[in-house]
């Protein structure tokens, strides 16, 4: 957040109302501004406890407040003196917000409320009061509380909660009753990111700011479904735009500087990743199509009497402050009350009340009365019957496929052919590496394979023959695998509890511990095809995935198998037919195997195989997320595209307690041997990260980099942070004493985000120093740590930031 110069200090009283992210934003913001600051909740015991932690949440980020930050849970604070009010309530509470502030506010001093709450008034309270707005509705009651000074301030955007924290520029706009209200603003928020900008219209901005949330929850549900891209979503806007200038001129508002007031908070709460209520209408969708969805009988009773209610019981049990959804019955009252037609706010009304599919916005915006948009088609197809799908008619078929692509692309089989040579001189070196190495499998295969590209070469330089056909059917037989179901679930029946033995009964040594969207993903799985991308640490994790998604009763995806792991042509054999496909990455400028490879993936996904790769590539030798490579994702995008069928992106992130391989990562001459699987992998954990639909980004100009940058979104949310990684991360010396390392961890665990195992500070510093002395990472001498394999420490340290120190 930005900082606010010590020298900009207001002697007046401040106070904040309202709790929530908003809110605790406004109050940190604020706190340099004034010797104190009140922050105020309608929840009692949730202000107890945010006072005696001090610690509170803005969308993910954890912060420990401002010492001059109060918490208080009744209004009586405000009965003497002069007060700012900040209010970022929730607009279903409003109204009583203001009720109360008549009450308790000393009629004799000046007042300033500035409010960020978009609502109407209830339908009762207009046929009483004959008042629409907030500011409609104090003005009366101050003036029947025979108050003298009291001012109101309606505050616009566009001003995302998500970019205020980031520090972003962000703008103001302001209309009040009262003359000193923008200037006390202006002192406020007078960073130079921020904008403010004043205008005359109280009413007409009121209302505008309230009607913009409903269109950005209709955007939302439209970015959900695969027929909707960005032009639709711009329709929709532009629609939407129109029915609130409909009902503004019908209330007598001039509409002349809409455009300047509003315009730019529409298409921002429209478009914005950080937009609440776009996100609730994303999210709606998605849990339509996973089935998660289902009302029961008495929220169906509940639907048929009271719908308004419904969604917004719905809304306040999922999510807070999305007022869009709790703002739309009373906009459609109020245009019903003035005959305005408003069919876009009652055609998304209709929606959230499960009355019509979400397609229905299709009909709606292009006034079809076709059949053909009554279901979310595209995405909720499934095929059935093709999970087994391997041998040699699955191999011809991937054979065909790749022929048929290279050929399609101007000048690829060209540049392929023109390659051969420069790829047998590699291949001759490498058969000598593998002379020296002892490599059966290199020994066995590449005189064969230099043998093909030599064909190649000699046909086309004496028939100009570009035939690849030959070393194409080479390539596709050693990736394929050659799955056999029974004996994959028979082996992962026997391994699991063989793991647990051998390893001396450690616990957790047969499975990993898994977490994460578990529900979510079992519902998508059995209606959508699936593409898991794990993070990759080590050689295992394939098994471990394998282990964890049948505990789940999840699909067992066919996955890729280092060329290395496969060092016999026995082993190679026995896994693929456990559903493994052979990757040589070595082979990494060869142009033809790398086609096969991205072929034979897609092809998987095109025949609902259910499928596992790594998008960072290989296993992380720093322990840090690498970077993802994109040029694998985009199988899922070509299935979709190919089919039509969703598929959906599951993110994994691994967290190992001890990572077999990691003498090897850090620089010792130490080989992982057979037995360092079972002995040195104690606790593994496998957290499931949020599903990602392709159809989310299939409109958008590079899908893979979108879906790529969300993939490593989710593993940075979901990842497991164990003691010894934090343990690791604090031990940025030779030697720590054991109490500063305790506080360290406190304080790291307050103020920093992330998927802890444990919060319990004495639990992370006893259990992670037990682990670290064990490996004899560290030593713990006269109540200091110790370290004593830098490298090490070093290594686990990158498994819980984003970036390796």
């Amino acid at each position: 957040m930005e900082e606010i110069k010590s020298s900009e200090f207001v002697s007046a009283n401040i106070a904040v109302l309202g709790g929530g992210p908003m809110g605790i934003y406004l109050s940190t913001y604020l706190s340099p501004k004034a010797k104190e600051i009140f922050l105020w909740y309608d929840d009692r015991k949730r202000a107890a406890k945010i006072e005696k932690e001090r610690v509170a949440s803005i969308l993910e980020d954890s912060i420990t407040l401002p010492e001059n930050v109060h918490i208080r849970s009744e209004l009586d604070f405000l009965r003497t003196g002069s007060w700012i009010l900040v209010i970022a309530v929730p607009s279903r509470l409003m109204e009583g917000v203001l009720d109360e502030l008549i009450k308790v506010l000393d009629k004799n001093s000046s007042h300033f409320i500035f409010t960020f709450t978009k609502g109407l008034l209830s339908s009762s309270t207009r046929r009483k009061t004959n008042c629409i707005t907030y500011s409609e509705y104090l003005r009366k009651l101050s003036v029947t509380g025979e108050f003298k000074d009291i001012e109101y301030t309606a505050v616009n955007g566009p001003n995302i909660l998500g970019e205020l924290k980031r520090g972003h520029h962000s703008f103001y706009c302001l209309s009040s009753f009262g003359s000193k209200s923008v200037e006390i603003f202006e002192t406020l928020f007078d960073g130079s990111r921020n904008h403010t900008k004043t205008y005359e219209d109280l009413v007409g901005l009121e209302v505008f700011g309230v009607m913009k949330n409903p269109i950005a929850i209709a955007c939302g549900i439209a970015s959900g479904i695969p027929e909707c891209g960005s032009n639709f979503e711009g329709e929709l806007i532009s629609l939407g735009y129109s029915e609130i200038i409909s009902l503004l001129e019908t209330l007598g508002i001039p509409t002349r500087l809409v455009s300047e007031y509003g315009l730019a908070d529409l298409i921002v709460s429209c478009t914005s990743r950080y937009s609440r209520n776009k996100a609730y209408g994303h999210r709606f969708v998605h849990k339509l199509i996973s089935g998660e969805d289902q009302p029961n009988l008495i929220e169906r009773i509940e639907l048929f009497f009271n719908p308004a209610e419904f969604i917004q019981k719905e809304v306040s049990q999922s999510e807070s402050h999305v007022e869009g959804a709790f703002s739309l019955a009373s906009i459609i009252a109020l245009a019903e009350e003035k005959n305005v037609e408003i069919p876009l706010y009652n055609t998304l009304f209709q929606i959230l009340t499960r009355r019509v599919s979400p397609t229905e916005l299709i009909r709606f915006v292009s006034k079809s009365t076709s059949d053909e948009v009554r279901h979310i088609s595209k995405t909720a197809t499934k095929r059935s019957g093709l999970g087994t799908a391997s041998g040699k008619k699955f191999q011809e078929a991937l054979s065909k496929n790749v022929l048929r692509h290279i050929n399609g692309q101007p000048g690829m089989t060209d540049r392929i052919v023109k390659q051969s040579p420069l790829l047998v001189k590699s291949l001759e070196k490498r058969y000598k590496e593998a002379e020296e190495a002892d490599d059966i499998t290199d020994l066995l295969q590449i005189p064969k394979e230099i043998q093909l590209w030599n064909e190649v070469e000699k046909k086309f330089q004496e028939k100009g023959n570009k035939d690849l056909t030959r070393i194409l059917d080479f390539y596709v037989s050693e990736i394929a695998d050659d799955y056999k179901p029974f004996l994959r679930d028979t082996l992962i029946h026997l391994i699991a509890p063989a793991r647990y033995i051998l390893s001396g009964f450690k616990p957790g040594a047969g499975l990993p511990k898994i977490g994460g969207c578990v529900k979510e993903v079992k519902a998508l799985a059995s209606r959508y095809d699936i593409l898991y991308t794990p993070t990759h640490r080590s050689h295992l994790d394939s098994i471990e995935v394998a282990f964890g998604l049948k505990w789940l009763g999840l699909p067992v995806p066919r996955y890729a198998a280092d060329k290395k792991v496969m060092a016999t042509p026995g082993l190679a054999s026995v896994l693929k037919t456990l559903g493994a496909y052979m990757v040589d990455r070595k082979r990494n400028r060869n142009i033809l195997y790398l086609e096969c490879l991205t072929q034979y993936s897609t092809m998987m996904l095109e025949a609902g195989i259910p499928t596992l790769v790594y998008p960072e590539g290989t296993r992380s030798r720093t322990g840090g997320i690498l970077p993802i490579k994109t040029g694998i994702l985009s199988t899922s995008v070509e299935a979709y595209k190919h089919t039509g069928s969703e598929v959906i992106v599951v993110p994994i992130a691994l967290s190992y307690e001890n990572v077999p391989e990691d003498e090897e990562f850090c620089g010792t001459d130490n080989k992982v041997s057979f037995k360092d699987f079972f002995y040195k992998r104690t606790e593994v954990y496998m957290d499931l990260c949020e599903p990602i639909p392709v159809s989310r980004y299939i409109h958008e100009e590079d899908p893979t980099g979108l879906i790529g940058f969300e993939i490593t979104q989710g593993w940075k949310k979901y990842r497991r942070i164990l003691p010894n990684q934090l343990v690791a991360r604090l031990l940025t010396g030779p030697e720590v004493a054991v109490n500063e390392l305790r506080n360290l961890i406190k304080e790291t665990i307050l103020t920093t985000k992330g998927n802890y195992l444990t919060r319990d500070s004495d639990e992370i510093l006893n259990r992670g120093l037990k682990t670290l002395k064990q490996r004899k990472i560290v030593s713990l001498e006269k109540e200091n740590v110790k370290v004593l394999d830098r490298n090490l420490i070093q290594y686990y340290a990158n498994m819980c930031i984003d970036e390796p120190f």
